[in-house]
């Protein structure tokens, strides 16, 4: 009699099998794009067009998607090496962000909130701007989903 402990032996599964299993379970590759923050008298201005792998159809889904999630409640998060950089509708810095597509790739806006402040994004923005520019990969994350890595 088998106990509700034990596990059916499972045989062995190929690796693509595996990844494939994977992807289906909601682990995707998130789109690779190339990113520029500047400061603007409304905020600070993300800019990211396509890179390697990624198209113009492509952005312009992940740009609807993002703008969806972030209306229904779901935080959008720019990480770097892990580190939470800020989330919008969230914390570590709470800016409020707009996504649109312009005729090179995705802009994304992030203006001043009570929680955070003008100085906030121009810090954050040179900061990100730095780490990008030393090779480190900006993440953005909705929820716990990577949905686009950016560089420099």
């Amino acid at each position: 009699m088998k106990t509700a402990m034990q596990m059916p032996s499972m045989p062995a599964m190929p690796m693509n099998m595996m990844s494939m299993g994977m992807q289906g379970m909601g682990m995707m590759a998130p789109m690779m794009c190339h990113m520029t923050c500047e400061m603007t008298p409304t905020g600070m201005k993300c800019m990211m067009t396509p890179g390697e792998g990624t198209t113009m159809d492509m952005m312009k889904d992940m740009c609807a998607s993002m703008t969806m999630m972030m209306n229904n409640g779901m935080p959008c998060m720019m990480t770097c090496g892990g580190m939470p950089m800020m989330m919008m509708c969230g914390m570590p810095m709470m800016p409020k962000m707009t996504c649109e597509m312009g005729p090179k790739g995705m802009m994304c806006m992030m203006m001043p909130t009570d929680m955070c402040d003008m100085n906030m994004l121009k810090s954050c923005c040179m900061m990100m701007g730095s780490m990008m520019g030393a090779g480190m990969p900006m993440m953005m994350m909705c929820g716990s989903m990577p949905m686009m890595a950016c560089l420099a």
